[in-house]
């Protein structure tokens, strides 16, 4: 997730809830990977308008909450689960009024593709997700 500026509170709040959610259908939570990144000033644009934190000639920041984020998921997760988890994303992010941005993509990605350290090794693993 690339975005306006979080707590370390609201990071920890987004990843848990985000977390609950996927575990909650078919997800294994060990394998729910959430990371937070805080864009520079100037960086993201919609529109041609700067969406960052930027100086305008009064001096006073200006700044839009948002957030870009992208999804790996089994690419059989079909397009409610898809729209049920970009809206629990928004939400999950308190990006819920009308002035907020938010872009939710997902790239499929087949699960012997990920690799990850398990017991002192490297596997990867082809489960298939529940309640698609």
């Amino acid at each position: 997730m690339t975005s306006t500026p979080l707590t370390p509170s609201a990071r920890l709040r987004a990843a848990l809830r985000l977390t609950r959610w996927m575990a909650a259908h078919g997800s294994d939570a060990a394998h729910v990977v959430v990371s937070f990144r805080t864009a520079e000033p100037m960086e993201y644009f919609a529109g041609g308008m700067p969406l960052t934190t930027y100086e305008d000639d009064t001096g006073q920041d200006k700044h839009a909450r948002w957030a870009s984020v992208v999804c790996h998921i089994h690419p059989d997760r079909d397009h409610t689960y898809r729209a049920e988890l970009a809206e629990e994303i928004g939400q999950a992010l308190g990006l819920d009024t009308d002035t907020a941005h938010l872009t939710v993509r997902f790239q499929p990605t087949q699960p012997d593709r990920v690799f990850y350290l398990e017991s002192g090794s490297m596997t990867s693993g082809d489960p298939l997700p529940a309640g698609r």
